[in-house]
């Protein structure tokens, strides 16, 4: 066995370096705030790689799927099918956050907010100004996420229009790219471990242990957020896929466990496709609705995507309305969609919707220190969706098909 085989996965070793971190905090005291800056630098790289790679990532996708069939009826069913999920998904983040409040724990341990007072969010009619690219390269240098996504599908739906070759050509390109930014974003995320002890230290050096009692709180709401989704997905194939949710269940053992162990949606879309052709989904259909559902269907990651604005901002005594919900609703099912279905690859989205909002993204690292925690149903809910979906869709044809030959 191999040194490499023997080291604990990076979510383990998040973990381990949030307990040194809180650690070091608890010996040094105020004196461990001088390792923020290792905290600092980590944040840093993340967001270097983190805004070309959701650009690449879209356009990679899009021309792809324009490539293999472009848009047809099936896609358009299961494009709605993985938007309302979506949606359902933020909504239920936000109302359970809203309820449990986590974020006011942690702003009472910190005081009053953030440095410089709370942050002011967005209007609406901002934010849809923020949409509109007017600099291909400005959006990149000045880190306007939202323009950099609407970007990217602006790109790849012009894909579309190609002819065949040139679409694939495009394809391949954005493809390469996004597969080099991953393995950079792979190393950035190895140095996460320092990243998240360095501010684990200096959090606990400053305010002291009682920061973590919000986070288990941020923990268990997030565990109840996926709960009420799976509940959701129970209900859409009793009453939509006429299958049992038991039946489903014990079929799909191999997803949700590949789920757990990985923490990836792309990981886990081998399971996927095996469990769907076991269980007689046409291949026609899930050879399409699964691929496209793993880069684009992420509820999962869209309760980690509100729940982490959400915390954020109580904890910094920020308030939001109808019109800031909706906008975090909004950009949250666009950065979900851009989300690299890769192991810890959700924390690169958090710190962009942070970032996007003008949050402090520390406590973004904090959150991922227990990362791995909230990862493993989120994935879940991720792949599932997918599957079910995929299910609902099958139906449907098939009630098409028995109309036709009426």
């Amino acid at each position: 066995m191999t040194a490499a085989r023997r080291l604990p996965s990076l979510g383990n070793l998040m973990l381990i370096g949030m307990g040194v971190g809180v650690a070091f905090g608890i010996v040094l005291g105020e004196s461990a705030t001088r390792a923020a800056f290792l905290g600092d630098i980590f944040i840093r790289l993340l967001t270097l790689v983190a805004v070309p790679l959701v650009f690449f990532n879209l356009i990679a996708a899009l021309a792809s799927s324009g490539a293999s069939g472009g848009v047809s009826r099936l896609m358009l069913r299961i494009g709605g099918f993985f938007l309302v999920t979506t949606v359902a998904a933020h909504l239920i983040s936000l109302s359970v956050i809203g309820v449990l409040r986590p974020g006011s724990g942690l702003a009472s341990a910190v005081g009053a907010g953030a440095e410089g007072g709370p942050t002011a969010v967005p209007g609406f009619r901002d934010f849809l100004f923020a949409l509109v690219p007017d600099n291909a390269l400005g959006v990149f240098v000045d880190d306007r996420v939202t323009a950099v996504v609407v970007l990217g599908l602006m790109v790849g739906f012009a894909a579309w229009g190609l002819d065949g070759e040139r679409r694939a050509d495009v394809a391949r390109f954005f493809a390469s790219g996004t597969a080099l930014l991953r393995q950079l974003v792979a190393g950035v995320l190895w140095f996460g471990p320092i990243g998240v002890a360095a501010l684990a230290a200096a959090s606990v050096g400053e305010y002291g242990s009682s920061i973590f009692g919000p986070l288990g709180v941020y923990i268990g709401a997030v565990w109840i957020a996926d709960v009420a989704i799976f509940a959701l997905y129970f209900a859409v194939l009793r009453f939509l896929a006429g299958t049992s949710p038991l039946s489903f269940l014990r079929r799909t053992a191999t997803v949700w466990t590949t789920t757990i162990s990985t923490c990836s949606s792309l990981a886990s879309l081998g399971a996927s496709l095996n469990a769907a052709e076991k269980m007689g989904l046409p291949r026609s259909t899930y050879a399409l609705t699964l691929p496209l559902g793993a880069q684009f269907n992420k509820d999962g990651s869209a309760v980690l995507l509100s729940g982490i604005v959400l915390f954020t901002a109580q904890a910094v005594g920020v308030s939001f309305g109808a019109g800031e919900i909706l906008i975090v609703i909004a950009l949250g099912v666009l950065l979900s969609a851009a989300a690299p279905g890769v192991p810890n690859g959700g924390l690169v989205n958090q710190f962009l919707l942070l970032r996007a909002f003008g949050l402090p993204v520390e406590i973004g690292v904090l959150v991922a220190g227990i990362y791995r925690l909230v990862d493993m149903p989120t994935t879940t809910a991720n792949i599932m969706g997918d599957l079910v979906g995929t299910m609902v869709v099958t139906r449907k044809q098939k009630e098409d098909s028995t109309v036709v030959d009426q």
